[in-house]
């Protein structure tokens, strides 16, 4: 007999094998880029504000080893990693799991719920102009360590590395994307190695991980353990980044990446930091530079941080891209100039208006707190909220859409809200030393989502109210009063049961309509990737309802889909009307002067539904409307 045969099931299992290697690789690249590149500077701001005696040192070490097992190993791997929406995840796609009654709310409570959610979408954003940031400016100060004369470099030098770095995302993820996988292994292989090496000088610090050394200390320390409380949770930046990339890679690989590979490297660093401050307290200055035990290392720790954080920088950055997609998709944002940078991965996209404001904001940032130390007072803030509110959602979805029992819900929700409203509390009182940051970059975000919602509610309320009925467009054409020209035209349509703007226009002032009619809407699905197929509506024979439901992470290309499902080689002689509004902004409204002035601005300076859709610029007709609101 041979030794061995090939069956289709070891292929399958090869296969099987080396894809889940290629995720956990991709997963180690992209997902743990901003908390694995917390070490530089969590210990330091640390210790600052607790001290360097042995009971500091192994009271910091305990919280920070029991916040990383808590946050990240139960709570989002363990628990919250379960949210998922066809496999996306995020607060986002919370919000899409969660019954119509929260998402389109009418109660008070209900509202409330809402508010919260997009507040805490509201400070995602802000924590993406704040961690390139942050993580490029705590590489860079590492120069000091090399040659005191370079520390005035840092600065100038991150504005150098972060306008590239936002210079070149019109080109895509996928070339330097390449490299993160292989990056982020050596940057973990090369911090694990290093507190190993700082950690066998004083292995005693290995104590330290026992839960009753951050007990005692708390009890110790009274009210000063939030002060340092807001300086550890530097060390679980990125935990929303494990669930909200989960639909990039899946669940499994990003729980392998961090159980074997990430978390005992980071743990492993940590050590090694507070070994060497036992016997070098002065080190607490930069205790992760420090790490290396002579300037050549210090230089390739340099380098390696910088690529690090370039790379942790990256994936917030494509982060922040695909939620303003999501949002967009969801109706929370004005529609934006969405570009595909790779054909073959649909979620590779570039955002032109989103990618230079935050690049603008992170560079004012890094010019105007100057130091990583500086800009961790602002940062915190924005985690701690993002992460106080992810609970909140997650009890929702698992307790109304799961129908898990309170007895199995309720302990969970205690126990990460009394770890998540600790830090909020800890981290609110940087509000005056940069708190304030993520707050003013969250309340714009916040606000331009609710004068959207606000404005696009009221239109659709107003054009229920005043717009012709579709019997009087079937008694026109019946009649002749309405008369027929050759063509297909095509007119867009929100809401869906209303007769469109522009078609009632065209009736007006033309008395014709072509003599094949579609109107199309464009409705939000609460999937990644909608499912639901193109639903045609044939009113008569010459009227046909069309509507496409879209998932909050797609980009609908309408032509095509027309094409397709619909039209056939007819969309090639097709003629789209789209109807361009304007709105009055008085004090008559059920808006406002104010809002409505604003909303005004919002939507003039959207993207054209043209655009947006792809729409064959030859062939589009637009009518204006005058609205108030």
């Amino acid at each position: 007999m041979p030794l061995h045969t090939n069956t289709s099931d070891d292929t399958e299992s090869h296969h099987s094998t080396a894809g889940t290697a290629s995720l956990v690789l991709g997963a180690t690249g992209v997902v743990f880029g901003d908390i694995g590149t917390s070490p530089i500077y969590a210990l330091r701001e640390s210790f600052h504000a607790a001290g360097t005696s042995i009971d500091d040192i192994y009271g910091v070490i305990s919280l920070l080893f029991w916040a990383l097992n808590i946050v990240v190993t139960i709570k989002y791997l363990s628990f919250v990693m379960r949210a998922d929406n066809n496999g996306e995840g995020g607060i986002l796609a919370l919000l899409s799991l969660m019954p119509r009654k929260i998402r389109g709310p009418k109660t008070p409570k209900h509202k409330l719920i809402l508010v919260l959610v997009l507040i805490g979408t509201a400070l995602l954003f802000g924590d993406g102009v704040l961690t390139p940031a942050i993580s490029v400016l705590s590489a860079t100060e590492g120069l000091s360590l090399v040659n005191e004369n370079l520390a005035s470099a840092a600065v100038p030098l991150t504005v150098v590395i972060l306008a590239v770095l936002f210079m070149v995302q019109s080109r895509g993820t996928h070339t330097i994307g390449n490299i993160f996988g292989p990056v982020m292994i050596w940057w973990f292989g090369l911090i694990g190695g290093l507190g190993i090496y700082r950690f066998a000088q004083e292995p005693s610090v290995i104590k330290a991980l026992s839960p009753v050394y951050a007990i005692e200390y708390i009890g110790h320390s009274g009210l000063k353990t939030f002060v340092i409380l807001a300086s550890v949770i530097l060390c679980i930046t990125g935990a929303e980044a494990l669930y909200a990339d989960m639909g990039h890679f899946g669940a499994n690989p990003i729980r392998w990446a961090w159980m074997f590979l990430v978390g005992p490297a980071l743990i492993l660093c940590y050590l090694g930091q507070a070994a060497f401050v036992v016997h070098n307290p002065e080190a607490t200055a930069n205790p992760f530079f420090a790490l290396a035990p002579n300037s050549a290392l210090t230089v390739v720790l340099v380098i390696s941080a910088t690529l690090a954080t370039v790379i942790a920088s990256q994936a917030l950055i494509t982060g922040v891209f695909s939620l303003s997609r999501q949002a967009v998709q969801l109706g929370l944002f004005p529609r934006l100039t969405i570009l595909h940078t790779n054909a073959d991965h649909e979620g590779q996209i570039y955002v032109p208006i989103v990618n230079w404001l935050v690049g603008i904001t992170s560079i004012a940032l890094v010019v105007g707190f100057k130091s990583s130390s500086a800009l961790a007072s602002a940062y915190v803030l924005a985690i701690s909220g993002t992460m106080a509110i992810t609970t909140l959602a997650f009890h929702i979805v698992a307790r109304e859409v799961w129908e898990w029992p309170l007895k199995k819900i309720l302990p969970l929700t205690i126990g990460f809200s009394i770890v998540d409203l600790s830090f909020l509390v800890a981290t609110s009182s940087h509000i005056f030393k940069g708190g304030w940051v993520p707050i003013a970059l969250g309340g714009v975000v916040f606000a331009v989502m609710s004068i959207w919602r606000a404005g696009n509610r009221a239109l659709n309320r107003r054009m229920r109210e005043s717009s012709r009925t579709w019997q009087d467009i079937y008694y026109g054409l019946e009649t002749g009063e309405i008369a027929t020209v050759p063509g297909t035209a095509i007119f867009m349509a929100s809401p869906a049961e209303m007769v469109p703007s522009a078609l009632i226009s065209h009736v007006t002032v033309m008395h014709s309509l072509p003599e094949q009619v579609i109107v199309v809407t464009v409705k939000s699905d609460t999937q990644p990737i909608s499912t639901t197929p193109v639903l045609c509506d044939h009113i008569s024979d010459r009227l046909c309802r069309v509507t496409i439901y879209a998932g909050y992470m797609e980009s609908i290309k309408l032509p095509e889909v027309l094409a397709t499902a619909v039209l056939g080689d007819k969309e090639k002689d097709a003629t789209y009307y789209l109807s361009e509004r304007h709105f009055l902004a008085s004090d008559t409204g059920s808006l406002g002067h104010r809002t409505e002035a604003l909303f005004e601005i919002l939507h003039r300076n959207s993207v054209s539904p043209t655009a947006f859709y792809g729409l064959p610029y030859d062939r589009v007709i637009t009518i204006g409307t005058r609205i108030d609101l």
